[in-house]
């Protein structure tokens, strides 16, 4: 059966890039140092301590320190860079720690007089807590293992023996089976590495000190990290905005939905009703058009009639109830000069809106021309005449 496609998540993060160099390419001092002095200056005196202790210059050592916070010295490490070769330095690149085996072993509680017993495959290595100071390290080559297992195992016994006599004795002695192997990073940044039951925490602040890699490579690896943690923080923060937009969104056109449904429903509710009242208010505007406009045919053509030459003769009137004010008038006269005069006359009144003429038309043989006269008056300047 395949694993379950969750089985990644469910195991975490994986562990830092740690290398754990050998303990006997390094060299140790305590360096006295003030609990209240600042990391700039802690790593000042002990780049100044290096210089009066180191038989190479500072520029050549690969070295770092480990100064817990109120401590009243720090242990400081170093190694000639030569002992390391390119292809070895090459692997550092991704790493992110690189330290002695010892020091990750430095951030455990142990407790004073305890020493610890760390077996490489070429050293042995002791770590003994000291009451008033920092952790003093020895370290001790260890001869070739050979074809005999036996002769092995007393070897290294006496090796043991006489680096616990070096050391000068020790209450307790921890022989750790394994070296240290480190743990996923915390979220505060904190470096955990576990041998057998020991386990060593290394806090970020110090962490940055006991990484043996140059100074001045590990500051722009630093800053292009904070960088790479900015842009990563930003890019989030844009994904996260425009997820959050988008969420508005889909909220909105759902809340937009819903309330077009309820609008629509509102409407189609009142639809009745307001047609109702739209029907009652039609009616009601007819009822008083009817009642205080009406057709009134005989005064138009009383008005018609004030401007009329007495050349021109009416034969027919036509007016309708869908436009009160317009009345049609079909004429003929002997004298077609006179329609222009009749037509501007007409427009002359000042109740008059417009008025058009038709093509006046003549009969073959005949002297008689007609012509039909249109005359739409202005709304309400027409008034029923007085009663006898």
């Amino acid at each position: 059966m395949s694993d379950s496609p969750f089985k990644f998540l469910r195991a975490g993060p994986p562990p830092p890039k740690v290398n754990l160099l050998p303990d006997a390419l390094f060299f140790t001092r305590a360096i006295p140092i003030a609990a209240d002095t600042p990391a700039a200056e802690v790593t000042a005196q002990v780049e100044l301590a290096l210089e009066s202790l180191a038989p190479f210059p500072v520029a050549q050592l690969y070295h770092g320190y480990y100064h817990p916070p109120g401590a009243s010295a720090a242990l400081v490490f170093a190694a000639y860079r030569r002992r390391f070769t390119g292809e070895q330095t090459e692997l550092w690149t991704e790493a992110d720690l690189v330290l002695p085996t010892f020091v990750a072993l430095l951030g455990a509680p142990i407790a004073p007089g305890t020493t610890l017993l760390l077996t490489h495959a070429e050293s042995l290595t002791a770590i003994h807590a000291a009451p008033d100071g920092p952790a003093q390290i020895f370290t001790t080559p260890l001869a070739p293992a050979t074809d005999d297992l036996p002769a092995n195992e007393a070897a290294l016994a006496a090796a043991k023996a006489e680096l616990i006599r070096v050391v000068g004795g020790s209450t307790t002695v921890v022989d750790l089976a394994t070296l240290p192997v480190a743990q996923p990073v915390a979220s505060d940044g904190t470096f955990t590495f576990v041998a057998g039951d020991l386990v060593s925490a290394i806090p970020a602040a110090t962490a940055a000190a006991i990484d043996v890699r140059d100074k001045d490579d590990l500051l722009a690896r630093r800053r292009a990290h904070t960088r790479d943690l900015i842009f990563w923080r930003v890019a989030v923060g844009c994904v996260l905005a425009l997820a959050l937009l988008a969420v508005g969104e889909v909220a909105l056109g759902l809340g937009r939905g819903l309330w077009q449904k309820t609008r629509l429903t509102q409407l189609a509710a009142q639809k009745p009703t307001v047609e109702k009242i739209m029907n009652a208010q039609a009616l009601a505007t007819r009822i008083e058009d009817l009642s205080t406009k009406r057709l009134l045919p005989m005064e138009m053509i009383s008005l018609v009639f004030t401007k009329t030459p007495e050349v021109i003769r009416f034969s027919r009137s036509v007016a309708d109830n869908k436009d009160i004010d317009r009345i049609v008038l079909d004429a003929k006269t002997s004298n077609s000069g006179e329609i222009p005069l009749f037509k501007s006359a007409l427009e002359a009144l000042p109740e008059v809106a417009h008025v058009e003429v038709s093509p006046p038309r003549t009969a073959s043989g005949s002297s008689t021309t007609t012509f039909t006269v249109t005359t739409n008056f202005k709304p309400g300047s027409v008034k029923p005449a007085a009663a006898p």
